[in-house]
């Protein structure tokens, strides 16, 4: 047994009992080990030791008796989201009954079980992220993980010249360069967030290095997806920027530098954006897309249910079973599996966190002392348009970092609420004097 695995392991017989006892540091680990996934960084018994499982059942017991707890904040989101649940449920039974789908029907209930635990977990953090002091702590946890994969995957880069591509931790949901490059691009406003917001100037400047770390880091995932997204996310942030000018001269040299410093390789790469019709990548998407569409004539209501991407369903359809490489895109992926409801569903849920997030921010802005939240505004906004358009291009519709940006916008309403509730006046009781008697 190895050096890591005794830290790993001393780590979880910490954690364990810390959840039961403090169930929101329970959150706390569960989110480091859903993004970090450090039994990927071990060799011995301490990668088969299912931490996330113990952390998540030990956090939902402390839940249960700890006094510092909230009702999962009622709101169009809250409830969005739930819907968007008891549809995958649907969908997933629809499965069973359907002679045409059965053949998934196992693929598919194991992956609702898989959404399932994201989203419970989800409603836990609902539960104890009481105040701006957990958000705060919620979000460094998060960010810290992915401003660890920014600074490994900057620093292969520059050993490698920048010849090999950069991927996530195995076995995790961002082990895929692609998935990689969305997570890297979701993460970017965050390490912004903070790099302005942090009153510790070791923590500033940490994620002020992150920045460009991460944006390395995107550009040698040798995503084409994940480029689209690192574009859009530094416009967004260039735009919102007080200093736009500054900010557009720092992304024209950025994208200059990209261009004279890259490899060959990457550039060849990039350049087959130029003629779609001949990559064999950008074929197989169009590929997959098509199959969506086909499938979600015959089942337009219910879709095929999770998983539906199958070599025998592809015949069915008159599609080349050798073909199959899932979804290629969050809007065909929702569409096919869940039907047209499944994607008004998801899309109406993106949307209202969307246009939240900007009353937020204006809101935010006018209260004394929340400027900070006003920035996990911007933070949580810019995320979802980066997911937006990665995700068009890349299967990850279930992705537990967009699902944790929902949750935020919810917890950003119930603070928002809070602060502009006016202070209860104090209750004046006379005093009984002989007199009154």
């Amino acid at each position: 047994m190895g050096v890591r695995d005794v830290i790993l392991i001393a780590v979880c017989i910490v954690a364990v009992p810390l959840s039961l006892v403090q169930p929101f540091a329970g959150v706390l680990f569960w989110t480091w080990v859903g993004y970090f996934n450090p039994q990927d960084f071990t060799y011995g018994v301490a990668s088969k030791i299912p931490f996330a499982l113990l952390i998540a059942i030990s956090t939902m017991a402390g839940l249960v008796v700890t006094k510092r707890k909230q009702i999962p904040p009622l709101t169009i989101e809250t409830a969005l989201l739930l819907v968007l649940w008891f549809w995958f449920c649907v969908t997933t039974v629809n499965v069973f009954f359907s002679p045409t789908l059965t053949q998934h029907w196992t693929d598919s209930v194991d992956f609702l079980w898989r959404v399932s635990k994201i989203l419970l977990m989800v409603f836990v953090a609902l539960a104890l992220v009481t105040d701006s002091k957990r958000l705060r702590w919620w979000y460094l946890v998060t960010a810290a993980s992915f401003a660890v994969f920014a600074l490994k995957g900057s620093v292969f880069g520059i050993l490698t010249g920048g010849q090999d591509k950069v991927y996530g931790p195995k076995n995790s949901m961002i082990y895929d360069n692609n998935d990689f490059g969305l997570a890297m691009n979701m993460a970017l406003p965050m390490f912004a967030a903070f790099a302005r917001t942090e009153d510790s100037r070791l923590l500033r400047w940490g994620f002020r290095a992150a920045v460009p770390m991460g944006i390395m880091a995107v550009i040698l995932t040798y995503s084409r997806g994940a480029m689209l997204g690192l574009a859009t996310v530094l416009f967004a942030m260039m735009m919102k920027s007080k200093r736009r000018f500054l900010g557009l001269a720092g992304t024209t040299i950025v994208i200059s530098l990209i261009f004279i410093t890259a490899p060959e390789k990457w550039i060849e790469r990039m350049q087959t954006l130029k003629n779609v019709g001949a990559d064999q990548s950008a074929l197989a998407r169009l590929h997959s897309w098509t199959f969506a569409y086909r499938l979600v004539l015959d089942h337009p209501i219910l879709g095929g249910g999770f998983q539906t991407f199958t070599a025998p369903l592809y015949g069915q359809y008159n599609m080349l079973a050798d073909k199959v490489q899932g979804p290629h895109s969050i809007y065909f992926q929702v569409l096919a599996e869940h039907g047209l409801p499944g994607l008004i569903i998801f899309l109406g849920l993106v949307a209202c966190c969307l246009w939240s997030c900007s009353r937020l921010k204006r809101t935010f802005l006018r209260q004394p002392g929340s400027e900070t939240l006003a920035a996990y505004s911007d933070m949580v906004q810019l995320g979802l348009v980066t997911f937006l358009v990665s995700g068009a291009f890349l299967g990850r519709a279930y992705f537990d970092l967009f699902y944790q940006l929902v949750a935020t916008v919810i917890i950003l309403k119930t603070l928002a609420r809070e602060r502009a509730a006016p202070p209860e006046a104090p209750v004046v009781v006379p005093e009984l004097s002989a007199a009154s008697v």
